[in-house]
């Protein structure tokens, strides 16, 4: 996966100017907010990690009681769930027994919350402390949510990536994953890596945007899972 990721962004890290909203600047043409099947096709290759029993997800509660709204905890790492069932171990070591820890992606979660009409399903995406952070270092508006990183200009423009003839904009789950990108495009190209600086933004976010917001650059993004999850997974590991 990191040569795949290295090879999508380090040999064409496009230096062109794009228009902005949160997301940056681009020349746009109109276009509606992105449908469901757009957005989980943008979701598929994205790993999660959701907690379960014999009678199927086990669902949270999302508040300070345990009578607030359920919701079903998504994690991007198996260590992340482990670390949690770990904890309600702590302190229901018999329930904790009966939690089994599967592996889904994004996209199968997001189909079933937009399918559930009876019952919503409700996604609570939990983010990786090291990469929240991660994230608060780089933005003081960063106030929670599973961050994606970027490469951006010094104006806040997001940095496009020249991919078949057309720009797309990557977005990684991993803060080192690109950054080391960029510090190899700096071995290469010390001016085009001074121009770039790493930006952040909640995944809630952006699929919040794709699906409200009318802006062509939404079928240009880009989600790239961690490359070390990946490999985990590929290795047999989880």
């Amino acid at each position: 996966m990191t040569s795949f990721i290295r090879r999508t962004l380090s040999s064409t890290l496009a230096i062109a100017a794009v228009s902005t909203s949160l997301f940056g600047s681009i020349a746009v043409l109109p276009a509606l907010a992105l449908p469901p099947e757009q957005i989980e096709a943008k979701l598929t290759n994205v790993p999660a990690y959701v907690l379960g029993t014999e009678q199927g997800l086990l669902l949270l509660p999302t508040g300070q009681s345990a009578e607030s709204d359920p919701g079903l905890y998504v994690f991007l790492s198996e260590e992340q769930a482990k670390g949690f069932v770990a904890k309600a171990a702590e302190a229901n070591p018999e329930f904790a027994a009966t939690i089994e820890i599967k592996l889904t992606s994004l996209e199968k979660l997001y189909k079933e919350s937009q399918t559930r009409t009876e019952q919503p399903l409700r996604l609570i995406y939990i983010p990786e402390e090291s990469e929240a952070n991660q994230a608060a270092q780089l933005n003081a508006e960063y106030k929670g949510g599973v961050p994606l990183f970027y490469a951006q200009f010094e104006d806040g423009s997001l940095a496009p990536v020249e991919e078949n003839g057309k720009p797309t904009f990557p977005m990684f789950f991993s803060y080192n994953d690109l950054n080391l990108i960029l510090n190899e495009l700096g071995q290469r190209n010390p001016e085009a890596r001074a121009a770039i600086s790493i930006g952040v933004l909640p995944l809630e976010f952006v699929i919040a945007e794709m699906q409200t917001r009318e802006e062509e650059m939404f079928n240009q993004i880009r989600l790239l899972p961690d490359s070390e999850v990946i490999q985990n997974i590929n290795n047999g590991q989880s």
